[in-house]
């Protein structure tokens, strides 16, 4: 028999693992039922490069923000919802709860953000993620940076809109401020200036896990700096995912990825792939600016208590009013705030009322298995409306409210009154007459216009009446611009046109050095812009913003790049390879026939823009054309030119068409949202060659005998 001498010290040793595994049994017994009752974040023992343990988070939830379906002026990004799922993705498979909201509008937006630190910010154990993913905007110096929702304007039309409706990084400091939870990581796929919080020593390599990891923080990644653009494709949103996904983002290889490690992996990744320079850093707050955010990797061994995955579709409303009624499908389910009931997958409508409050309706789209959260902002109801028709002969007069500030439309809601009516058309004498509306009626009125008497008609100008005309099969119609000389760009320095017309001289200062042209040879300029019925035709699809306008309206949200294979289609239909976009000089000479003022002629006679327009595109040929013919170069929509962006030369210069590369192309004409100002003849705008948005269009050219 042989005798075995215990070891003391492996005794001690599987003592003290046997106590170990029973304080994690018991410690890991009492925390599911809070988690399972949750359903929320998981709680995550990570091990530091001595060995020792930190505890970390107790919830994991994260706020995930797209837009990408701009209203008022911004190219739309079409790539954010499908970019926006594989965040989704790889946030869950870390343990966050996600709640995404999709195009917000300025209200939206502020409210997404409030509701979601309301809910989850006060927990002093939570690890907060907030991720946006649209439009950022720099102004003054490169100092202030805002996020722009769907509905804030274009602040080179309108800068007064656009810092009402934008959501200031001043703000959501702030907010980071107020914040209780450990950790807050703040993402955006956007361009704005990052030196509200952009530390001026930046570590050269990421430090190791270690207690202080664990001290509150609140960090801030940007996609690019003050001046950059957004491209149509993400680069920063892969590049973010990848470093999770992959373990690129792990530095230091620990296992983790770090808020330090990301933001030094995003800087030296991105801009291999764009234009874009990624700003990241910490809250200028010492109490504030000491842990840092942690991503744990599959290989880092960390100590995991997840949920159990709920299948669940649930529904979420809160409000402004408490206790508002909030009915899906026709049916109470319960009253604000209302949280987490269930729902079934599909499309249903959402009613939420309250007295003496306007009800807010929506369909919604709810996928299987989501948590949809929304908040509502319902309105004072006012006093009752009156609806008010205005019957014009002839059938196509401009009819203007003259005592208040919108453009008229058929049927508007008023507030009951009186109101000044003028209607006017060309070769007609205008009428004026009040009205007076009283709540909750229509009022019909019908005005004939009679026709100006005059003696004989004026000559028109011999010089400048189109040589020619040309239709091709599918019933574009093109004019004859006979070859002449101009001035192109503004006679009027910035600073008189900002006096004249509103907003920042920066943006005019690209109309800058008005220049002799020449343009030794004719060509033929399409007579209006394509229209909608046109490119179905073509292309056979539909990608307007305004598709219900009717297939005479212009088409628009369509980019340079769609305008090259619309272009490319139509000569293969056509057999032939004539038809092409027109340069710049093309575009600008076209536009001013032999003017050199701000338009061509009365621009309320010829253009569709924000006094007159309705928030809408209009079919063409709808205004007055120019001397030459052409319809609608000015407003309706910006017209896409094919030459690249870039600085005017100094000189004379004989048939110019741009720059050989670059990395915008020019726009021209402004559209139906813009100030008077952005649509004058020598207004000029740069985008990307992908960008599009519902107030961008185009027309074709096409030079004799090609």
């Amino acid at each position: 028999m042989t005798t075995v001498t215990p070891n003391p010290g492996k005794i001690l040793y599987l003592a003290l693992l046997t106590l170990a595994a029973m304080f994690l049994y018991h410690s890991l017994a009492r925390t599911p039922s809070c988690h399972a009752k949750q359903g929320k974040g998981i709680e995550v023992v990570i091990a530091d490069s001595s060995g020792e343990r930190v505890g970390l988070y107790e919830g994991s939830y994260a706020l995930v923000i797209g837009v990408s379906d701009y209203t008022a002026g911004w190219p739309d990004l079409g790539s954010v919802p499908g970019e926006l799922n594989r965040v989704e993705t790889v946030l869950k498979k870390q343990g966050f709860k996600v709640i995404r909201v999709m195009d917000p509008d300025s209200r939206g937006l502020k409210r997404a953000y409030e509701d979601f630190i309301g809910r989850y910010g006060y927990t002093s154990g939570n690890r907060l993620l907030f991720y946006f993913s649209g439009h950022g905007h720099t102004r003054k110096g490169g100092a202030k940076g805002y996020l722009v929702p769907t509905d804030a304007p274009n602040p080179r039309r309108d800068e007064q809109g656009f810092l009402r409706k934008a959501l200031p990084m001043n703000m959501i400091l702030a907010w980071s401020r107020q914040l209780e939870a450990r950790h807050a990581l703040f993402l955006f796929d956007s361009c704005f200036s990052g030196t509200v919080f952009k530390a001026k020593d930046l570590p050269a390599a990421p430090p190791h896990i270690s207690r202080a990891t664990a001290l509150p923080v609140r960090q801030y990644i940007t996609a690019g700096d003050a001046g950059e653009t957004v491209p149509a494709r993400s680069v920063f949103t892969p590049a973010f995912i990848d470093a999770l996904e992959y373990g690129w983002g792990d530095l230091n290889r620990d296992g983790y990825v770090s808020g330090t490690e990301l933001g030094l992996y995003l800087q030296e990744k991105v801009p291999k792939h764009s234009r874009q320079n990624p700003q990241y850093g910490k809250i200028r707050d010492y109490d504030l600016a000491r842990g840092d955010f942690v991503f744990q990797l599959a290989s880092s061994g960390a100590t995991v208590t997840k949920p159990e995955p709920s299948r669940k579709t649930t529904l979420s409303v809160s409000a402004n009013v408490a206790g508002a009624r909030v009915l899906v499908d026709g049916r109470l389910v319960g009253e604000t705030p209302l949280g987490d009931v269930s729902v079934s997958p599909g499309t249903h409508r959402l009613r939420v009322e309250a007295a003496g409050y306007d009800a807010y309706e929506k369909r919604m789209d709810v996928e299987s298995g989501r948590a949809v959260s929304l908040y509502v902002d319902l309105s004072k109801a006012g006093p009752v409306k009156a609806r008010l028709f205005v019957e014009t002969t002839p059938e196509d007069a401009r009819v203007r409210i003259l005592n208040i500030g919108p453009a008229f439309y058929p049927g508007m809601d008023l507030d009951p009154g009186r109101y000044h009516v003028e209607v006017s058309a060309d070769g007609f004498e205008t009428e004026k007459r009040w009205v007076s509306l009283s709540a909750g009626e229509d009022e019909n009125i019908s005005i004939r216009l009679e026709p100006v008497k005059v003696a004989a008609p004026a000559p028109a100008p011999v010089s400048r009446q189109p040589q020619g005309a040309f239709a091709n099969n599918l019933g574009m119609k093109f004019v004859f611009i006979k070859p002449g000389s101009f001035m192109m760009g503004s006679a009027l320095s910035p600073s008189e046109v900002v006096s004249r017309y509103g907003g920042e001289e920066k943006y005019y200062k690209n109309e800058h050095p008005q220049h002799r042209v020449t343009l030794s040879k004719g060509y033929y300029l399409q007579a209006t812009e394509v229209t909608q019925g046109q490119w179905e035709r073509v292309m056979g699809s539909k990608p307007s913003r305004f598709s219900n306008c009717g297939s005479n309206c212009p088409v628009e949200k369509v980019s340079w790049e769609d305008c090259q294979q619309f272009i490319l289609k139509l000569n293969g239909m056509e057999g032939t390879r004539k038809y092409r976009l027109p340069t710049e000089a093309e575009w600008e000479y076209g536009a001013r026939t032999g003017t050199t003022g701000a338009y061509a002629g009365d621009l309320d006679g010829m253009g569709w823009y924000d006094k007159n327009s309705g928030n809408k595109t209009h079919g063409v040929g709808g205004k007055a054309p120019n001397a030459w013919g052409l319809y609608d170069m000015h407003g309706n929509v910006y017209e896409w030119c094919q030459d690249w962006y870039g600085d005017y030369p100094s000189g004379s210069v004989t048939d110019p068409t741009g720059p050989s590369t670059g990395s915008y192309r020019v726009i021209r004409g402004g559209c139906w949202l813009d100030l008077a100002g952005c649509c004058r003849s020598a207004i000029r705008y740069r985008l990307e060659p992908g960008d599009r948005n519902g107030g961008l269009g185009f027309r074709l050219a096409f030079s004799p005998g090609q």
